[in-house]
């Protein structure tokens, strides 16, 4: 799935650079290449650093900073599209640095996989010391762990 997609996003960004080279000649089609990327990477320093503060906030007041860190991995992502030469792949790499387009990604990938996350059917503590039948696993809703201060 990944190897047709990688060809054909390398095929469109081939055609895309040299329509707009024919368009507006091909030292100006470079410029523009490196300018969106500069800005690109300015704006991935920025989020960056305000998605690392999110996450020490959340942290310091004992919260999981779950959201924060798919942030981070799609802050990641976004990167490494904007380091990619091509006008497609910066648009969807500034797309991922925008925190109100990056906040619609992250609820769209949640709302289509959080029924396979979430499962009842694929989730569970299994215990694998004890040879339990899978029926009588549930029965019992104790849960031995190991708890300690510092």
């Amino acid at each position: 799935m990944i190897f047709p997609l990688f060809v054909v996003m390398t095929l469109l960004e081939i055609y895309v650079l040299i329509s707009v080279g024919e368009s507006i000649g091909g030292f100006s089609t470079i410029l523009l290449v490196v300018i969106t990327a500069l800005i690109g990477s300015t704006l991935l320093k920025q989020q960056g650093f305000s998605t690392l503060v999110k996450v020490q906030k959340k942290t310091m007041n004992g919260q999981t900073p779950a959201f924060e860190m798919l942030e981070g991995v799609v802050i990641l992502v976004s990167g490494v599209l904007l380091l990619t030469p091509g006008f497609i792949t910066d648009f969807i790499g500034l797309l991922g640095l925008i925190p109100i387009s990056r906040a619609y990604f992250i609820n769209q990938i949640l709302k289509k996989n959080a029924q396979k996350i979430f499962n009842k059917n694929r989730s569970g503590f299994i215990h694998k010391t004890k040879n339990i039948h899978p029926q009588q696993r549930h029965k019992n809703n104790t849960i031995e762990g190991e708890f300690w201060e510092e």
